[in-house]
């Protein structure tokens, strides 16, 4: 390699590091967007049937968010994420 070479080299593995930092971090952030948004739509459809349920068996409305936290806490303890 001449002189002129390294000097190349040396000014792309800054750029080549950041850029890849930078995807890095943006497939964690995607990954976890979308997990969250899996489980804010499964908890609101769960809590959605339940209070459906409630409704037809004229129970207090308030309740309905207990079986969305059981589906999502059932849900999240069988999660396989691999």
């Amino acid at each position: 390699m001449t002189d002129n070479d390294q000097s190349v080299v040396q000014k792309d593995a800054p750029r080549g590091f950041f850029s890849a930092l930078f995807a890095f971090m943006s497939d964690i952030v995607k990954d976890l967007a979308s997990s969250m948004l899996v489980v804010l739509l499964t908890f609101c459809f769960a809590t959605a049937v339940t209070a459906g349920m409630l409704w037809y068996y004229q129970w207090p409305l308030f309740l309905s968010p207990v079986g969305g936290f059981i589906v999502l806490g059932v849900m999240l303890l069988l999660w396989n994420d691999s």
